[in-house]
């Protein structure tokens, strides 16, 4: 929490503009060491199994990867800018930190969920979806095609 603090204290020196304090969690699972929210209200979720097994690493990278999130959303409010654009690699360098979008930490200890793929066909070959895309093709809410032949994919049985 306090390297949140810090990256915070560290983006109003550079860029003069208050940044309020963030709601802070440790409930993330999973391969991601962190995650950036802006809405409803913005928060910044950590993983804490992958950062008690890599504590030194993890702080030395994850603080400051999320809060450029924040720097961002701030600095262009209402602009759809890529997670891990030139933006954000922008504000990672001002910190003195590598832009880099993926961690490399050990992930052998930390326990992983994993979703189930399910078999999708198009007019050229097959398909993998994961469970949440599986679901929102059955509920009728989305429909997914094929980069190469354009044909909307359909679940094999």
């Amino acid at each position: 929490m306090s390297l949140v603090e810090h990256w915070l204290r560290e983006a109003e020196h550079h860029w003069q503009l208050p940044f309020e304090p963030l709601e802070i969690r440790f409930d993330l699972r999973g391969r991601s060491a962190g995650q950036y929210r802006s809405h409803p209200k913005p928060c910044i979720r950590f993983n804490a199994d992958m950062a008690a097994a890599q504590f030194e690493a993890y702080c030395r990278q994850t603080p400051g990867h999320e809060v450029a999130h924040h720097v961002v959303f701030r600095l262009y409010p209402g602009v759809r800018v890529r997670p891990h654009g030139p933006e954000w690699q922008a504000v990672m360098r001002s910190f003195g930190l590598d832009p880099r979008r993926c961690h490399d930490f050990d992930m052998d200890s930390i326990p992983q969920r994993r979703q189930r793929r399910f078999r999708y066909r198009c007019g050229c070959r097959e398909h993998e979806l994961s469970a949440t895309r599986h679901n929102r093709v059955l509920r009728g809410a989305a429909t997914y095609h094929c980069r190469q032949c354009a044909r909307p994919l359909q679940p094999i049985e």
